[in-house]
Order: C-alpha cells, then structure tokens, then sequence
C-alpha cells in the first residue's frame, strides 16, 4: 500500500504534468502528437526529480549530464530542452539556463555521403537484416527520404504499389511507384511510425551488420547525399533531364530551380506533369538509370 509521503509525491508530480499540458491545450491546441510527446518527455524529468519539485538548477544540469551520458543524442537533448523550458514556464519555475546552454545539433548539410561503394555492400549484406531493417534501407537507397521522413511513413502510406512519402522542410509531398526489385521487402514488413531516435538506432545496427562497424557523423541523410550526388551524372548520360533529381527527391519547386534552371523561379513556373501523361512518369525515369535499385534485384539475399 502506498504511504502518505508516496502519495503526495505523485500528486506533486501530477500538477505540473497538468499544467503543462493546459498550457499545451489552450487556447491554441498543439496535436496529439506534439501533446503526448511533451508529456513523456516532461514525465521522464519529473520522474527523475522524485520529490524535489520544484527543481534546482543543478538537478536540471544533472539531468541533462545523465541523459548525455546515457547515449542520447544532441538532437533529442535540443528538443529535451525546449520541453522542460515550457515545463518550468508553466509552473512558473525560474528557468536557469540561457540560450547558449541549448544543445547544437549538426546541419544536414554536415552529414558526410557514403561512396557508392560503401552502399553497395550495404544492400548486398541484406541477408544479415531484420525484415524492418531491410524495408527502411530500401527507402533510404531508392527514395532518399530525411529521417523525419522515414520515421512518419505507416502501413497506410503503402497501398497497391505505390508508396506516400510525407515530405519535410516545405518539399513537395509525393506518393511514388514502388518498383519490383524492392516489392519483395515492402510486401514483408508493416511499417509504424517511429520516433527518430528508434531510426538513428537502426541506422547504426545496419551499419554495424553491413559494413561491420558504426560510421560516427553519418545518418539516413547520407543515402540522400550520395543519391543526389551519382543521380545528374547518371541522368546526363542518359540524355534525360537534371530536373527530374529534384522532382523525385522531393525539392520545393524554388529549389530545384535554383539549381538547376539558374533562378529559383525558373522551378516555379516549370512543370514536370507536361512532360507525360504518367503521373508516375519521374519514377520511370529515374528508376532506368538509378545507381542503387539493380542491386535489389541481384538473387534471393533474403528469405522473406
């Protein structure tokens, strides 16, 4: 049975759980996943505090020290931070750290490509992963999702064959032609979604599997560095349009423009969809000359 103290201590805890989430609910609503992010983020710090509520400013840092040496990334740390910045607005803590205090997080941009070599013998190791390990590989060396884009896609994106992909950073959202060499993969797993830190784990058990090591500083985003770098040397040898590596990776149309026309405008005003009455007609052409999906055809590495 619980005692008197254990009793308080959790009604302690609860008010500010409570708190943040009015703060969170009204006026403006965030989502149910926004709401129940924060919570758990939120809870896992209070639980930590136990009954020293509210928090002094060294138990705040010890948290952040225990978590970092627990393994979790600046990325999580940063969105850490900015939880428990509007716990302590909500309950009207003092907040004690200031903004150089918050976690850096590397660009994009940062993240090294693999060589195509290096994405070879991933695929062709195949054999050594999970049926979830192998589909998000799949993605990550035919489409070249972002991590936040690999960790959104559920079974409902999936249908017939064809695949939606959720795209971030104000690209254009896009449901894609899945092509026969990697079927047999989608077919075997129902994807969820997942959080980005579940991805981030898997990326280094595939790596530790394929390549037989972890590669420090690489990410899903690297898949999409070294596809966007092999892709327009492939497309110009096959006299086929370098615009179509934006369309298929999912550009905002200012972006591929930039690039490729010489004005963002220029993809603005451009339009793929007269090209051909296809809709899927981007995939057709970037699946005859795409650097990696031939080796998903290469013999049964699998029982699926």
């Amino acid at each position: 049975m619980a005692t008197s103290q254990q009793t308080a201590t959790v009604l302690e805890a609860s008010e500010p759980l409570e708190n943040l989430k009015l703060i969170l609910t009204s006026p403006r609503p965030r989502s149910p996943d926004t709401l129940t992010g924060y919570l758990s983020v939120a809870r896992q710090f209070l639980t930590f505090l136990g009954d020293r509520v509210p928090p002094a400013e060294m138990d705040l840092r010890r948290y952040f020290l225990k978590r970092r040496e627990g393994g979790i990334s600046d990325s999580t740390l940063r969105t850490t931070f900015a939880v428990l910045q509007k716990l302590y607005g909500a309950n009207q803590w003092k907040w004690p750290l200031i903004k150089e205090d918050r976690p850096e997080i590397s660009s994009e941009t940062d993240t090294p490509a693999f060589t195509r070599e290096e994405v070879e013998q991933l695929i062709q190791n195949r054999e050594l992963y999970s049926k979830g390990e192998c589909f998000y590989l799949a993605m990550a060396t035919v489409y070249a999702p972002r991590r936040i884009e690999l960790a959104r896609i559920t079974k409902r994106d999936v249908k017939d064959n064809t695949i939606r992909i959720d795209t971030a950073k104000k690209g254009e959202k896009r449901t894609h032609l899945i092509p026969v060499e990697i079927m047999p993969y989608v077919e075997a797993y129902r994807p969820r979604e997942n959080n980005v830190r579940t991805l981030t784990f898997m990326f280094d058990r595939i790596c530790e599997k394929g390549l037989g090591k972890k590669v420090k500083g690489y990410g899903w985003h690297s898949f999409r560095r070294t596809i966007d770098t092999l892709l327009p040397t492939a497309l110009a040898k096959a006299d086929k349009p370098l615009t179509l590596v934006g369309y298929f990776l999912r550009w905002s149309r200012r972006s591929t423009g930039a690039r490729f026309l010489g004005t963002p405008m220029g993809g603005v005003y451009a339009r793929p969809e007269i090209l051909s009455s296809d809709p899927f007609f981007v995939d057709r052409e970037v699946f005859e000359v795409h650097p990696f999906l031939p080796l998903w055809a290469d013999g049964d590495k699998q029982a699926l």
